[in-house]
Order: structure tokens, then sequence, then C-alpha cells
């Protein structure tokens, strides 16, 4: 396998805006252990005791962008293990051929600087970084990488990991069978978007992970436009998410519109709980339909009569 090298700034301007995921990486190293089962070999035997946790470390470091550096002591000293330990975990990694393995060409000590071959961002890592239009021969691609996250729909997102060591059973969230593991990864995402609800930016970003569509974006971002209440602005990522992986034009115009209806009950003074669970109630029922236009009597002044949906619900 060719040695590959390249400078701290290309590597370093690659990581900006990047940040790592303890889904992504159950993910990953669940996709790393089937492909190493179908080479043939023991992954047990690969990675043994403190082996497997530094392949831990950094595939949660890579997780974000598909690409990490890191000196073998910085790994040793994460994991509590000897150097010589992370260079045998190393050698293993390059048994799996899912991780390109080079070395920071401008730092004294040998950095590693590891790329995980199905990642999306793959060939413009190869272009930005190496400078390489690809591998060379000796290097072979993987397959085209599949998404970390299926789609959600109706607010099931789907797939099970757990935060440390536990092993999933498929490359792919949306294989899981069980229903309670669906649901388990469901709050673990909805939870990682809201952590950031304080920051709109940071959201967007993670929304733009795990999204199934564009039109699940926009509807985040038509939530953000609007003055809406605090109450429902600060749970835009995860209504964006339970929209569903069906979303489209005419889906964000409902929710649109469900949105609305809410805001105006909050605003008239009606207590709403659980706003995601009150909009995800209302899309699955529909009721998100417009009121009818109100009654005009000659020469007075238009009335509206109160329609309180959330009657409806009970």
């Amino acid at each position: 396998m060719t040695l590959l090298t390249a400078y701290n700034q290309d590597v370093q301007r690659y990581f900006q805006g990047s940040y790592c995921n303890k889904i992504r990486k159950e993910t990953i190293l669940s996709t790393i252990e089937e492909k190493v089962f179908k080479m043939g070999k023991s992954f047990g035997q690969l990675f043994p005791n403190k082996r497997k946790l530094v392949l831990d470390e950094i595939i949660y470091l890579l997780s974000g962008r598909g690409i990490c550096k890191i000196g073998a002591d910085k790994l040793a000293e994460k994991v509590n293990c000897s150097v010589r330990t992370v260079k045998s975990a190393v050698a293993s990694i390059k048994e799996t051929d899912q991780l390109v393995v080079a070395r920071l060409a401008d730092d004294k000590a040998g950095k590693y600087i590891f790329v995980y071959k199905e990642h999306p961002n793959f060939s413009q890592i190869l272009n930005e970084v190496f400078f390489l239009d690809s591998l060379p021969q000796s290097d072979v691609v993987a397959p085209p990488f599949a998404p970390l996250v299926a789609p959600l729909q109706n607010a099931e997102p789907v797939g099970a990991v757990s935060v440390e060591g536990q092993k999933t059973s498929s490359n792919h969230i949306n294989s899981f069978n069980s229903l309670q593991e669906r649901d388990s990864i469901q709050q673990a995402i909805e939870n990682d978007v809201q952590d950031s609800n304080q920051n709109q930016e940071k959201t967007r970003e993670k929304l733009q992970v795990y999204q199934a569509n564009q039109f699940q974006l926009m509807l985040f971002d038509e939530i953000m436009a609007f003055p809406f209440p605090d109450s429902i602005k600060t749970v835009a990522g995860t209504l964006a998410l339970r929209v569903g992986m069906d979303c489209d034009e005419r889906k964000v115009l409902q929710a649109m519109q469900l949105l609305n209806k809410m805001a105006i009950n909050l605003m008239n003074g009606v207590e709403i709980r659980n706003i995601v669970a009150v909009f995800s109630e209302g899309m699955a029922n529909q009721r998100y339909l417009v009121v009818s236009k109100p009654h005009v009597q000659p020469s007075a002044t238009p009335k509206v009569r109160f329609y309180n949906w959330l009657e409806d619900l009970s």
C-alpha cells in the first residue's frame, strides 16, 4: 500500500464546519465489522481489547468530515494504552482496507491521517487534501458510500445505536427490525439536533446531515424566517425531521399552516405543553386545513369564529 502524505494546512482547512457524531461512529464501525467478516477475517482477532478502543476513537474523530489527524501518543493517552498498542491497531486498520492511513508531512512526530473510504467526501478529500484524482493502484477504493442515516418517515427514524461499544446488526440504519431500536435512534437523532437549538446555524448544519430531502431543510428555514413564538422555533429542527421523508412543497405548506394555527392558539393563551407531539398528531390526522373564510355581514365588521382545533385531539 502506497504511503500518502499531506500538509497540515490542507488537512486543517478541511476540518472547518466539522463535528463528530456518535451515531455515525457506531454505523461506520458496524460497516467495517461487516466488511471484515465478508473478507473471511475475525474482527475480534484484529481488534481485541485496547485495539478496539483505539479504532473507536479514530472512527469517532473522522465521523464528521470523513478525515482526521492525530498522533500515536495522543491516541495512546486518550485510550490509556501504550504507543505500541496504537501501532498494532493501525496495522489492523490497514488490513480492513476501509480506511486510508496517511501521514502528516510537515510534522516531526509523523501524525497519522485517517480517511474513511466510503464517506461521501472521499473523492473531494483525495483532491483537496492529497491532490489526487484517485488512490494509487495498490489502494482499491471501496464501493460508493451509502447514507449513514436513513430517511425519516412519519417520525420513525430507523436503526439502533448505543453510546459506546455496542454492536449494530447492519451498516444501514434502516435495516433494523426492532421497533424499540428504531425509537431509540429516533430519540438520539432528535436529541442531537435539539442540543443545538440555541444556535440556528449549528442546528441547520446538523439537519443537513440527517435530512431525507431538501424540503425538510426548507421547512426549518421557513419556521425560522416567520415570527413564530420561541416555543416553536426552539424545536424547529425536530419539527423538520418529524415532517417525514416524503416531505414536498405541499407538506411544507401544510406544516406551516398547522404551525400558524398553533402559534395563534399560543398567543391567545392556549397552553401547548408538547409542541412536537401536537405537531406530529396534527400532521398525521391532516388537521392543517385552512379555516373556512369568515362570513361577512353587510355593513358590518367581519368577524372570525374562533376555532380551537386542539379539542379535536382529545
